[in-house]
């Protein structure tokens, strides 16, 4: 039974397989190219495919950009150039050649950037416009590499930290290192925090009256962008420039996160750049190295370059501007805005493309700040080609009337010389155009203030005009200056000796005011100056002065070197122990408050609050003025602050007393020119009332100061304001014989009324100085007893009897003075107690008695 099952099943598999073999023969000689693989074979072929194409791209990549020396051994660069349709013109077939465009450099002992670049050439027809198309990279062999056939082996990442701890490294050379080979660590570590913070520096140049075969040229301003880029020691990746039909090159560089790029205009002379480069070191100072590159002189018919007298017009003449690009802060908390001078008025200055002219004279780091001195030409001003004609003898114009006869511009150079402009760590200290303002505003009132200065101090003014104004007065017979930066003064006297000329003023035996006999300067911390010797009242052996003049910077500049001097009390306290009994202090607090601002305490201005503060401690009286033409963004602001009533009543003289001071004692020139620029008696009596922006201000305080309220307020329309016509003078009823006038309510009025605002207005003053010479004539006697002056005692008994009688009294002028009202608001000052009715009834206090 099994082997017969076994023997059915052997015969019928036997006949399946022969089945099997004559349908798959049948198969064949039906389609013999057939052939049948697995889904198994399938996919590990595949797999095995990918895997041998993987290998080969990787392997042909780090060939590629790790041994490019020996790809392209005979040249130190990687060149590819196209040139488009063959043109007909002449002009084009005279254009440089691609291949000799120059290549990039490195400098030694750097290391080539790990790299890799994209480009797309789009070469339609229709471009019709491109006569060449360049491409140059920078080769691996360049500056202080291994040798073509030497292997190196990389490691991506720590090359990549090197290279940008090295380009930091470069970039951020200061001038220590090149005095003493020292750095300052902290400087730099804050350096290498920002050169990886996403910003950098952005410099626009537009330069015109360049030669035309220069701009034309691919080769030649390939080479000077390539010298660019070394001079500003960055490195250049790569650059691709084009030239234009019929005329012109366009070209722009690669460098690490940074580029470069110029376009031409040849038939018009000008070419326009831009360099961008992320660090910490500005660009503006390799503007001389732009014009030396860039700047080509247009040449002459013969082959010349055009004469500088006549034809100065027509040399090349650049536009600028520099700005900050990016984000800081936002990504450093190490970060100071404040420490960095382009942040502040410096940066905003800079960043105007529409100066005719804007030349760094000097960019340079002292122990203590950051120096800059610009000169400028504003076109809402003055003019480049106003400037070129002053330094011309003759009258170049077309007007052949005028030919040979000097210009107005060149008989009147003064009012067009560039406008010299300092800056502190960035900050504007003064300039040119507005330091006659600034300076005389700063010195001339708080001196006139004072009956006879003779010794005078200085706390800071480097550059030497607040010395200069001081040295005017003829009063004077030493001025001590206290700056702490002594290269500071070195700076200004070479390159600002304008601030500091004494050569033209009666009296002065020096060219330069730091010379001069009766001054003299102490380089040190004035905070320490003063405290050393004036600490404790009373203690101190030192001469002491008639006048302190705080020249210093902004009280609120967040720098180092202000700190003490706005801040400490102890300093405030020694500044009024170093002055006489009938001493002035002046400081300059910056720029002025507008309408809006907050108060002092309350804003910004919180060490100018904390200062008055300390003053006011220590000084009878403070004032606040303000002066528009010191050519600043906003007015600038003044204090002054007595020690004594007389020299605040000095301070309220009117405007005759003024003139009469002044030429008594300001000194004259020796050419005849005004002594005085802007400083006058009109200027002097705008200085007595403080600006409606500090009321507002003031009354802006947590805590309102009383007189804010009642009747120093704004007038309220909601008040009740009784007309004139509703009160009659006449006398008391009460009194009997010894009644006295005064005003009466004819109807009833509301609490808390006001009287004839209108009519209130019209008064006149009797000014402090004015009733002390109507007194001194009044009372005087001689030695004897005997009145001096009866004659003058009897024109002026009615004066004397009318104006304390009718008139409202006060000190707040410094010294006793009235006001007196006009109509029948004359008979307001009296009551029915034979007492002056407006004070402070709270506290008991009249007009005559209170000191406002």
């Amino acid at each position: 039974s099994s082997s017969s099952s076994s023997s059915s099943s052997s015969d019928a598999s036997s006949s399946s397989s022969k089945a099997s073999e004559t349908s798959d023969e049948r198969r064949v000689a039906d389609n013999p190219y057939s052939v049948h693989l697995t889904a198994s074979f399938t996919l590990c072929t595949l797999l095995l495919i990918a895997a041998i194409a993987f290998s080969v791209g990787t392997a042909c990549r780090i060939i590629l950009l790790n041994n490019s020396p020996k790809i392209y051994p005979q040249h130190g660069a990687y060149d590819t150039s196209i040139r488009m349709a063959d043109q007909d013109n002449a002009f084009l077939m005279n254009r440089t050649h691609p291949m000799q465009l120059p290549s990039p450099t490195l400098r030694n002992g750097k290391v080539i950037p790990h790299t890799t670049f994209t480009s797309k050439l789009f070469l339609h027809q229709k471009v019709a416009s491109t006569f060449t198309s360049t491409t140059v990279h920078l080769g691996r062999q360049s500056g202080a590499l291994a040798s073509v056939d030497q292997e190196i082996e990389y490691d991506v990442e720590e090359d990549f930290i090197r290279e940008l701890e090295d380009e930091n490294e470069d970039d951020n050379e200061d001038d220590s290192e090149d005095k003493d080979g020292q750095g300052d660590s902290d400087e730099d570590n804050n350096n290498a925090a920002e050169l990886h913070l996403p910003a950098g520096h952005h410099l626009l140049v537009d330069i015109k009256h360049v030669d035309a075969n220069f701009l034309n040229s691919e080769g030649r301003l390939a080479q000077a962008m390539v010298n660019l880029i070394e001079g500003s020691e960055s490195t250049l990746l790569s650059y691709h420039c084009h030239s234009l039909v019929p005329s012109g090159v366009s070209c722009v560089g690669v460098l690490l996160k940074s580029h470069v790029s110029l376009h031409t205009w040849p038939n018009e002379g000008a070419i326009i750049l831009d360099l961008f480069t992320c660090g910490t070191v500005p660009l503006f100072p390799i503007l001389p190295l732009v014009n030396k590159m860039f700047g080509i002189p247009t040449t002459t018919a013969g082959g010349g370059i055009i004469d500088e007298g006549r034809d100065a017009t027509l040399l090349p003449t650049m536009l600028w501007s520099h700005k900050l690009r990016g984000f800081r802060s936002d990504f450093s908390s190490s970060y100071k805005q404040h420490e960095n001078p382009l942040e502040q008025d410096l940066g905003q200055a800079l960043s105007w493309h529409g100066m005719d002219m804007m030349e760094p004279l000097l960019s340079e780091e002292t122990d203590y700040q950051h120096v800059d001195i610009f000169q400028f030409i504003d076109p809402c001003v003055s003019s480049l080609g106003s400037y070129m004609r002053s330094l011309s003898e003759s009258n170049d114009d077309d007007d052949d009337d005028d030919d040979g006869l000097p210009s107005y511009e060149s008989l009147h150079k003064h009012k067009y010389v560039p406008v010299k402009v300092l800056f502190l760590d960035g900050v504007e200290q003064s300039s040119a155009r507005g330091e006659a303002a600034y300076h005389e505003a700063l010195v001339h009132p708080s001196m006139i203030a004072h009956s006879k200065p003779r010794r005078v101090a200085i706390i800071g003014g480097g550059e030497g005009a607040t010395l200069r104004e001081v040295l005017k007065h003829k009063t004077v017979e030493h001025v001590l200056m206290v700056e702490i930066d002594e290269e500071l003064v070195e700076m200004c006297e070479e390159y600002l000796p304008e601030w500091s000329d004494c050569t033209d003023i009666v009296g002065s035996d020096a060219d330069s005011c730091f010379d001069d006999s009766r001054a003299s300067v102490e380089f040190e911390d004035a905070f320490k100056w003063f405290i050393d010797r004036f600490e404790d009242y009373g203690s101190s052996t030192e001469e002491k002065f008639d006048v302190i003049i705080m020249d210093a910077l902004d009280p609120d500049r967040l720098v180092e070197i202000v700190g003490s001097l706005y801040k400490e009390n102890a300093f405030i306290n020694s500044l009024s122990n170093a002055l006489t009994e009938e001493g002035v202090l002046v400081v300059q607090i910056g720029g002025s408050e507008s309408i809006a601002d907050p108060p002092d305490e309350m804003g910004p201005g919180k060490d100018t609050a904390n200062m008055m503060e300390a003053l006011q401690s220590v000084f009878e009286s403070m004032h606040e003025y303000d002066e528009g033409h010191s050519e600043f963004d906003a007015p600038w602001t003044y204090l002054v602050c007595f020690k004594d009533s007389i020299t605040r009543a000095s301070w309220y003289r009117n405007a005759a007393e003024i003139d009469i001071e002044l030429h008594q004692r300001i000194a004259g020139k020796e050419s005849g020119k005004p002594a005085l620029l802007f400083f006058d008696a009109p200027t002097m009596i705008s200085y007595q009332v403080p600006s409606r922006a500090k009321e507002a201000s003031y009354c802006r305080k947590e805590a309102k100061p009383w007189e804010c309220d009642g009747y120093y307020s704004e007038v309220n329309p909601e008040i009740a304001n009784i007309l004139v016509s509703h009160v009659e003078a006449r006398k008391s009823t009460r009194m009997g014989e010894y009644a006295d006038r005064g005003l009466f309510a004819s109807q009833d009025t509301p609490e808390s009324s006001k009287l004839d605002i209108n009519g209130s207005a019209k008064a006149f003053h009797v000014l402090p100085s004015t009733w002390s010479v109507i007194e001194d004539l009044y009372y005087t006697k001689d030695d004897g007893g005997v009145d001096k002056g009866a004659f003058a005692k009897e024109k002026l008994s009615s004066v004397v009897s009318f104006v304390p009688g009718y008139g409202c009294g006060a000190k707040i002028l410094g010294m006793l003075h009235y006001a007196i009202d006009l109509g029948v608001m004359t008979f307001c000052n009296h009551g029915c107690n034979d007492m002056h009715n407006i004070g402070d009834c709270k506290n008991e206090s009249t007009e005559i008695n209170a000191d406002l």
